[in-house]
C-alpha cells in the first residue's frame, strides 16, 4: 500500500474512510476516538507493511499515548478501512513503539 497515494485520495475525497466494527470496539477499549483513528490515517508513521495493509503509529493529541492502527486499501477501491486500532503493549514493543521486541526462544 502506498500511504502517500491513500492520503491524497482521502484528502481529495476520491475514496472514503471506513472503520470496521472491530476497530471501533478495540479503539473504545483503549480510550481512542474516531478523531484519533482519522488522525493516524492522515499523519501516522508507517512502521510495517502487509501488502494492501499497513501498520501505522500515531500519538493522541496530547502526545501522551501511542497507538497503532492497521489501515487497508485495495488499489482502485473506493474505501480505505481501519481494520483495527490498539494501544501497544510495552512488553511486546520497544520504547520507540515502532519495533517489536524479540521473543526469547526456549
Amino acid at each position: 500500500m502506498d500511504i502517500v497515494q491513500v492520503r491524497r485520495l482521502l484528502w481529495q475525497r476520491r475514496i472514503a474512510l471506513r472503520f470496521s466494527d472491530h476497530a471501533f470496539i478495540e479503539a473504545r477499549k483503549d480510550g481512542l476516538t474516531t478523531a484519533d483513528l482519522r488522525a493516524a490515517c492522515e499523519h501516522g508513521e508507517v512502521i510495517e507493511h502487509y501488502g494492501a495493509r499497513a501498520l501505522l503509529l500515531h500519538f493522541t493529541a496530547d502526545d501522551r499515548l501511542p497507538y497503532h492502527i492497521v489501515l487497508e486499501y485495495v488499489g482502485r477501491g473506493r474505501v480505505a478501512t481501519v481494520v483495527t486500532a490498539y494501544v501497544p503493549d510495552a512488553k511486546e514493543w520497544e520504547p520507540d513503539w515502532k519495533t517489536r521486541r524479540k521473543r526469547k526462544r526456549r
